[in-house]
């Protein structure tokens, strides 16, 4: 005879750190019924060098549609390009390459969600953004007041289609994934005073197999486009840095530094090689390409030889505590190197 598992309630911990939010504890709080039979609802709280939470609800009927929440608070700050929130008059009369910024996002979604053809998950659903970027690397006045760059509500609509057969997270040897996100943007608050609706588009499509033994091989396509004027830098693509749980449209780059690379549309490639030397430990490499500029779709630039590449080569293994990892990246275009460290699970 078969056993309902009767536990309803689980704690979890857990310990991480990288490069751009760096050290983190997590407290996981996972309850099961906790207003229906087929609910569950998840908290995280993480403390560290960035405060963050996220939390999650679900109501599962399976087949039929699905209704969610969603709310998370993220916040990290790092030096970016100085063109992302100046023009060229302003970084030639404050002389500055670079900013460090301090961003935060508390997002709020409501969704509904259903199964499109047995295996893809499609969700529809209503959003709430809170978007504020600032910095104080410049000052308005006497008071040392950092300079706010953003600092608006968003309002949206949006759809998503997901589709993931890889047979594991972090080091696939097969499988399949596909993530369509879509985002129409109907308001925004005062704040953004040239607001006007616009939509983001973008996609992620990746295939792991293993040709020989112990040889594993992910190729991955991502692009993303805006439509619609008048959209915020701070919404655009920006990609640089290694990362596995970065939100908006940040996107991970080899051989550039986090937050290093901004348009309002792009393409990449990338493919990974895992080579399991022995159980649990991977000598990896990677090479990624892409096109990153305004208007790419337009103006042909997304199938022209690509601006932008970097290579990697690391070694990871797999603990209690999640993949421990050390990559060393070149970029040919800076010509320059960049060494990116991980320990845990991304949260």
């Amino acid at each position: 005879t078969l056993t309902e598992n009767q536990i309803t309630a689980l704690i979890k911990l857990g310990l991480h750190y990288d490069d751009l939010y760096k050290s983190a504890a997590l407290v996981n709080f996972t309850k099961k019924r906790l207003l229906l039979d087929n609910d569950v609802a998840s908290f995280d709280i993480i403390l560290g060098d960035n405060v963050r939470y996220n939390f999650e609800y679900f109501i599962d009927k399976g087949f039929y549609w699905s209704i969610g929440l969603k709310s998370r608070f993220n916040q990290f700050h790092k030096n970016v390009n100085a063109k992302f929130y100046l023009d060229e008059t302003q970084q030639t009369i404050t002389g500055l390459n670079q900013l460090e910024v301090d961003i935060q996002d508390q997002t709020n979604q409501f969704y509904l969600q259903t199964l499109f053809r047995k295996d893809f998950a499609l969700g529809l659903g209503a959003e709430h953004k809170r978007l504020k970027i600032k910095s104080e690397t410049l000052n308005n006045d006497q008071n040392d007041r950092a300079i706010v760059f953003e600092n608006t509500d968003y309002i949206s609509l949006f759809g998503t289609l997901k589709l993931d057969t890889y047979s594991n997270r972090y080091f696939p040897k097969e499988g399949f994934y596909f993530n369509g996100d879509f985002h129409l943007y109907v308001y925004a608050s005062d704040f953004n005073k040239d607001f006007s609706q616009f939509s983001i588009a973008k996609a992620d499509i990746g295939y792991a197999f293993t040709p020989i033994e112990k040889l594993a091989c992910n190729i991955i396509t991502q692009g993303g486009f805006r439509i619609g004027e008048n959209s915020p830098n701070s919404l655009n693509f920006v990609l640089g840095g290694y990362g596995n749980n970065f939100i908006n449209n940040y996107i991970a780059f080899y051989g550039y530094d986090y937050l290093a690379i901004l348009g309002n549309s792009f393409v990449k490639g990338t493919i990974n090689l895992d080579y399991e030397i022995f159980k649990k430990n991977h000598i990896t490499f990677a090479a990624n390409y892409a096109n990153v500029e305004d208007n790419i779709f337009d103006t042909g630039e997304w199938i022209t030889s690509p601006d932008y590449s970097g290579y990697a080569i690391g070694y990871s293994f797999e603990t209690f505590l999640g993949p421990i990892e050390a990559k060393y990246t070149y970029s040919p275009e800076v010509k320059n190197s960049m060494w990116f460290f991980n320990v845990g699970f991304w949260f």
